[in-house]
């Protein structure tokens, strides 16, 4: 196969046009073809380093609450879904973002029981942070945690769940989902995947309850799917990776919460909730010893850590173990300050960052600032990392913002903060060689180059340099995973 267009090797090169040459799924050669005049561009396979598959496939198929701007409107979206609440036996609604509607709260748990009674429902704020739940959810949870189930005036559960409780919900719910629509949420996240350019996602999965048998069918899945998935199961269970034969451990193994659900562990108070800093879930010495028997036995970890006390509780206890060669991840690190930057760069630690946070609740007029006052000034310091020599791999955290490389380069670029946004180059890096770097793929993927997998995304333009920039094909491995023949056709693109 011969595809012709304006080759972009790498995240700094100058594009060339020119034909990928490919022969059994690798690329054996890259010809220039000087004085043709470019339309397509081809860059490397894009990468999303912190993805959750299961969860946007079901986002896809169930209830999605984006946009909603009343309590009425979320209501008439669950109500409109009711019939198939009942006949899966359970019902998720994704993407609630209560600040943003009038009432500026969550539905409480009556209003869900007039929409959905009989069934267990479980809706999730945006960040999947926290929730609300219907009274036969909370049927499931008994006994309820001592911690994070919120209750009204009259001592009454209202419904809305953090913490602790949320978490237990959350993995509960998750048993609930027939096994066929875990199978048809993992293939809908393949094939969206593909339309947003990606070749290959990190995939997190599973939670501790998942059993082997689950999470043998999820694995399968995603290895038979349109995306090369990189598995992290997030598990504190060595002996549950291994069995698989897999060589990192983790993903969203939860430190702290999200500044939006106010459970980020902080230094100082939330701004907007003084007395409140946030929740440490784990202890120093769980910590520790998961991380220095991953380290014995060459797993790579990955835990989710968003505020600063809880990103500085995950550099201090890697500091008992030292620097590794096995590219450890913190997940977010979304609050830092100098010191942990520079701590952070003398680990290795490589960070999985989602610039697209950024364009949803950065700046000084969203919820960033609400939670954190001036604070948000250090929310994500993307330069700053970059010129501390941390490797930044870039990821949506979908269904929390879409799976969309080409926005979170954008992102990047565009990071309110200008002290802290990043060059076009680097911001493609993140979704491409870095990402690589991050999963330990480097040598099959995020750049163009003789003996490369053949994984590669045509575009509309160069994405960092074009604003408007749009997926006209995705390429794995030699095999067109997604094409949009009327754009190819309108860009002259060729493949024979």
């Amino acid at each position: 196969m011969r595809v012709n267009g304006s080759v972009i090797t790498d995240a700094r090169a100058r594009p060339v046009f020119g034909s990928l040459v490919i022969e059994q799924g690798r690329i054996v050669a890259i010809e220039s073809h000087p004085g043709t005049t470019p339309s397509p561009t081809i860059v490397p396979g894009l990468i999303d380093a912190h993805l959750h598959p299961l969860e946007l496939g079901l986002e896809l198929r169930l209830v999605n609450l984006k946009g909603a701007t009343t309590v009425p409107e979320v209501l008439d979206r669950l109500a409109e879904r009711r019939a198939d609440a009942v006949e899966l036996g359970m019902m998720l609604g994704f993407n609630l973002e209560p600040d943003n509607l009038i009432e500026r709260r969550y539905p409480w748990r009556g209003e869900l029981d007039r929409v959905i009674a009989d069934v267990p429902v479980l809706v999730y704020r945006v960040d999947s942070h926290s929730a609300v739940t219907n009274t036969a959810g909370l049927a499931l949870l008994s006994p309820l945690p001592a911690i994070g189930a919120e209750v009204d005036d009259r001592g009454g559960l209202t419904g809305v769940l953090r913490g602790p409780a949320y978490e237990q919900a959350s993995r509960r719910f998750k048993r609930l989902i027939p096994p066929e629509l875990v199978r048809e949420a993992l293939l809908r996240c393949g094939r969206e995947a593909g339309r947003q350019g990606v070749t290959t996602i990190a995939a997190l999965i599973g939670t501790e309850e998942t059993t082997p048998d689950q999470l043998q069918t999820m694995l399968d899945v995603l290895s038979s799917g349109p995306a090369r998935a990189v598995p992290f199961v997030q598990t504190w269970n060595h002996e549950l990776v291994l069995r698989f034969g897999l060589d990192r451990i983790g993903g969203c193994l939860l430190i702290d919460g999200s500044f939006g659900s106010r459970t980020a562990a902080l230094s100082c108070d939330y701004f907007d909730a003084p007395g409140s800093s946030g929740m440490a879930f784990v202890t120093d010495e769980k910590l520790t010893a998961f991380l220095r028997r991953s380290e014995e036995l060459g797993l790579s970890t990955a835990v989710h850590a968003i505020g600063d006390r809880a990103v500085e509780q995950v550099v201090r206890c890697h500091e008992t173990i030292g620097p590794s060669p096995l590219r450890h991840h913190i997940e977010h690190a979304e609050l830092l300050n100098p010191g942990l930057i520079e701590r952070i760069a003398r680990l290795k630690l490589v960070l999985g960052v989602q610039p697209a946070f950024e364009a949803a609740w950065g700046g000084p007029d969203r919820m960033y600032s609400c939670r954190l006052g001036d604070r948000w000034r250090r929310t994500n310091p993307f330069r700053s990392l970059v010129q501390a020599g941390v490797v930044l791999a870039g990821g949506s955290d979908a269904p929390i913002t879409p799976v969309s490389p080409l926005a979170g380069i954008r992102a990047a670029i565009e990071h309110p903060n200008p002290e802290q946004r990043v060059s076009p180059e680097q911001a493609l890096a993140m979704f491409t060689e870095n990402a690589a770097f991050s999963l330990g793929i480097e040598k099959e993927v995020g750049q163009l180059a003789p003996g490369f997998s053949a994984d590669f995304t045509v575009l509309t333009g160069d994405p960092r340099t074009t604003t408007d920039c749009r997926v006209a094909a995705t390429c794995r491995a030699g095999n067109w995973v997604f094409k949009d023949d009327r754009l190819l056709q309108s860009l002259g693109v060729t493949a024979t």
